[in-house]
């Protein structure tokens, strides 16, 4: 790790961090430390208590209101006077773009993807001592194309569709996943020449 691109500053072991994690796949908690809370209301009870040095909120595969509601904490805490300053990394399943754009909003600092990995403090306290510029919300936002649109389906399920294209244009998960959801979206036919509603 290169002093001047990590963001963490100190020894590990003076890392205070709060966990919030709704999917409870969640492994041991060694340190006196580290914390892991089960649903956002105990998160900011929490976070306003303890003063803690990084907020970690995890967004697995979850019902979108879920997911709405973890967003509604991150607004929570960068408004909360005692909490506005503290860092918060969100930790992703995939990449998806209206959720980065909602996270920005709300004034999330990080992103990193961990799938459905078990967490724990060590795995944890890698994540956060590792954390670099690549990891800015911004940039990640920028590793996604902007005419990405959702429509959901039902409530863990949607469709993703081409803005560019005039939202007709349904995409898979190999398109998303090779195009879309990377920097070669900036080579895409429909990116370069986007056909816009009027």
């Amino acid at each position: 790790m290169k002093e001047e691109t990590s963001v963490m500053k100190g020894p590990p072991l003076s890392l205070r961090f709060l966990l919030c994690d709704i999917t409870g796949n969640v492994g041991d908690f060694a340190l006196a430390n580290d914390e892991w809370v089960s649903s956002p209301i105990q998160c900011l009870d929490k976070a306003v208590d303890t003063d803690p040095n990084f907020i970690v909120i995890r967004f697995g595969q979850m019902p979108f209101g879920e997911c709405e509601a973890l967003v509604e904490l991150g607004i929570a805490l960068k408004r909360n006077s005692h909490t506005q300053k503290c860092p918060i990394l969100a930790l992703l399943h995939s990449k998806h773009r209206k959720l980065l754009e909602d996270l920005g909003q709300a004034g999330v600092d990080f992103v990193k993807y961990v799938g459905e990995t078990a967490l724990d403090s060590t795995r944890i306290r890698t994540i956060l001592e590792g954390l670099g510029p690549d990891d800015r919300l911004d940039r990640h936002l920028k590793e996604v194309c902007a005419y990405l649109r959702y429509s959901v389906v039902e409530s863990q399920h949607e469709l993703a569709a081409c803005g560019a294209y005039l939202d007709r244009l349904v995409l898979g998960s190999r398109q998303l996943n090779a195009i879309c959801k990377t920097e070669n979206h900036l080579q895409c036919e429909y990116f370069l020449n986007p056909r816009l509603k009027s």
